[in-house]
């Protein structure tokens, strides 16, 4: 009896901490969804916290993200051979199997908790929107209309401002504008003194660009090193506004649609034309998006504004995109429109073109103006 005792100590054990590791999951279940004790946490523990895990991961000169990934898959797969192996030996031991699986179920739980309090957290703290005093509500169509036309033709005119090759593709230097990103929130600081003026500069995605293209994503904000990653594998053309976007997540703007606004209005704000045209590109690809739904006559109208060295952007970053249309791209839409929905974005991926609402919202008096001084 008291050798099987001792057998048992292992993994009564792991339970115990199995336990003790589950308390973090209750506790943010709890504290989660009241908005003081969530803003209390994020701006004096989580956000901090990462601030200086970005800093130190930002002396790396590669994404610490990637090589996250591969040790993660390499640990998986080596502990999972181990486990059967050792199982086997075991002849088949079920207790053999269930504690490498409760040690395993426990590594997840760990970081499922620092997923929790060091990312998830921000979601419930207080808003963009709520900051800024910006409402993002509905939108009628002739605001719409008027600000996608403020953007195509703006966009038009900075696309001559652009380096090309002899075909008229994009050709900027992607590490110039890289560097050029850790002041690229300086002007919008200014008019929103809650984002940091400073920001980090993204790694390059150099193993995971092309996979994150089947996957349909530009960028990744990846909160267990604090890096704002790119995908260098995407239309260049668009690559400064995905900057812009991803350092917005890296200044705790969480919701998608919020970052896709603040990302847009940074660029623009910018006063960096590269910076500029991908912003004004980026948001008149939303608003038209918008607008085709609302009115399809209306859009085709302002299509023909979209000419020169524009017309090639948008058609390279169309091609570009097509080759992805399948059944990866859909199946990873559906898992990214469930998390997002599950933090509490109703409008799931649609958040994307959500920030519709809030250009035309910031935009609408300018856009009205443009046209009646016409």
């Amino acid at each position: 009896m008291e050798t099987e005792e001792k057998k048992m100590r292992p993994g009564l054990k792991r339970l115990v901490i199995f336990g003790i590791c589950a308390l973090p999951v209750l506790l943010f279940l709890i504290i989660s969804p009241i908005k003081p004790a969530a803003n209390f946490v994020t701006n004096y523990f989580s956000r901090p916290v990462k601030a200086g895990l970005g800093a130190v991961m930002s002396l790396l000169p590669f994404s610490f993200m990637e090589l996250e990934y591969i040790a993660a898959a390499v640990f998986l797969l080596w502990y999972l051979i181990r486990t059967v192996v050792l199982t086997a030996r075991a002849q088949g031991s079920l207790r053999v199997f269930g504690r490498r699986i409760l040690s395993l179920l426990l590594v997840l739980l760990c970081v499922f908790d620092f997923f929790l309090w060091f990312f998830a957290i921000d979601y419930r703290a207080d808003s963009f929107t709520e900051k800024s005093g910006m409402e993002g509500g509905p939108v009628e169509t002739e605001d719409l209309y008027a600000v996608t036309k403020l953007f195509i033709r703006n966009a038009a005119r900075y696309a001559q401002d652009v380096k090309r090759d002899d075909e008229g593709h994009w050709a900027e230097d992607l590490d110039g504008y890289l560097e050029k990103s850790k002041t690229v929130y300086e002007n919008l600081s200014f008019e929103f003194p809650f984002l940091p003026a400073k920001s980090r500069v993204p790694k390059k995605m150099f193993l995971t660009s092309r996979l994150s293209s089947w996957m349909g994503f530009t960028g990744v904000y990846f909160p267990f090193s604090a890096e704002s990653n790119i995908n260098i594998d995407a239309p260049g053309c668009l690559i400064p506004e995905t900057i812009c976007h991803e350092l917005a997540h890296q200044k705790g703007i969480t919701s998608e649609q919020e970052a896709n606004f603040v990302g847009i209005r940074a660029a623009i704000a910018s006063g960096d034309p590269v910076y500029a045209y991908s912003g004004l590109l980026a948001g008149s690809i939303y608003l038209s998006n918008a607008l085709y739904s609302a009115d399809p006559d209306a859009w085709y109208e302002l299509s023909a504004l979209i000419t020169g060295p524009m017309r090639v952007d948008w058609n390279d970053n169309n091609s570009y995109w097509k080759q992805f249309e399948g059944k990866v791209e859909e199946v990873s839409s559906k898992v990214y429109d469930g998390y997002l929905k599950a933090q509490g974005q109703e409008l799931g991926i649609r958040s994307y073109g959500a920030c519709v609402n809030l250009l035309v919202e910031y935009y609408a008096d300018m856009a009205h103006a443009y046209e009646a001084a016409e």
